[in-house]
């Protein structure tokens, strides 16, 4: 068990906690809804194509319910969380850059006793702010995430068909006709594609999820975290946290409003 500092800081406020439960159910509900649905109609899997389609909800009814996720997923993904972050000034230090792949280098080597074992939790003691709070792995798993948070999104769009005289005259005729020089190569259909590109999208992005949780299970302190996340934010620090004290550099709020964006 770790050991307290007896610092105890903010790790989410209440505008990321919020965030990252609409994402949570956002994402659970879209999984269930979604293998539910290609599981009613074999829709766009080989291994279930000759299985008996489920009919304990009605279709639409499972696609209300999917749609309506969602949208609450595309905003928590892209504007609700993205928001947050560039609100309180700490996007960049979420991003994978030079240094977190330092971080992992270093990681690495101390298997070997070549190196010390990194600290990725960086918190700067005057002002409670932190420098660096996720470890470099989660980083880099944000790119391949949001590459398939990206097809997911696409795809399903095309799927949709959203009511739009241009949409329908204009758009999905030139995406499907775009997509048909490809799918063919695959005996598929180009709309037929498209599901197929949805579905194993969101297979890729429950891996991210498995990988995501089970980094986060590794670790001795979770529950320290998910506490945090889920139910009051805050962050009690250890001997595995590097504390450090210098001035912080975002700009005060003038009249008690928040700045709207701070990179600094």
């Amino acid at each position: 068990m770790s050991q307290s500092t007896g610092l105890v800081t903010e790790r989410y406020d209440p505008k990321g906690m919020r965030a990252h439960a609409f994402h949570l159910f956002s994402c659970v509900t879209l999984i269930i809804t979604g293998w539910y649905m290609a599981k009613q109609f074999n829709m766009c899997t080989v291994m279930e194509a000759s299985a008996n389609a489920w009919q304990l909800i009605p279709y639409e009814t499972v696609r209300l319910f999917h749609m309506f996720a969602a949208l609450i997923f595309i905003m928590a993904v892209w504007i609700f969380i993205p928001y947050n972050l560039i609100t309180s000034g700490h996007l960049l230090s979420e991003i994978f850059f030079i240094p977190d792949a330092i971080q992992l280098k270093n990681q690495f080597l101390s298997l070997f006793n070549k190196a010390e074992y990194p600290r990725f939790v960086i918190v700067d003691e005057e002002s409670g702010h932190y420098k660096n709070k996720l470890h470099p792995f989660i980083k880099l798993m944000v790119i391949p995430e949001n590459i398939a948070v990206v097809l997911i999104v696409i795809s399903g769009v095309i799927m949709y068909n959203p009511e739009f005289a241009i949409w329908q005259t204009v758009v999905e005729p030139a995406i499907l006709a775009g997509i048909g020089y490809v799918s063919p190569l695959f005996n598929m259909s180009p709309i037929g594609f498209v599901r197929t590109i949805h579905l194993w999208a969101m297979y890729w992005f429950i891996v991210e999820l498995v990988l995501h949780f089970g980094f986060l299970g590794m670790d001795p302190r979770t529950m320290k975290y998910f506490k945090a996340i889920f139910v009051n934010g805050k962050e009690d620090m250890d001997q595995y946290t590097e504390i450090i004290r210098e001035p912080h550099e975002e700009k005060p709020a003038k009249k008690g409003r928040h700045p709207l964006v701070v990179l600094k």
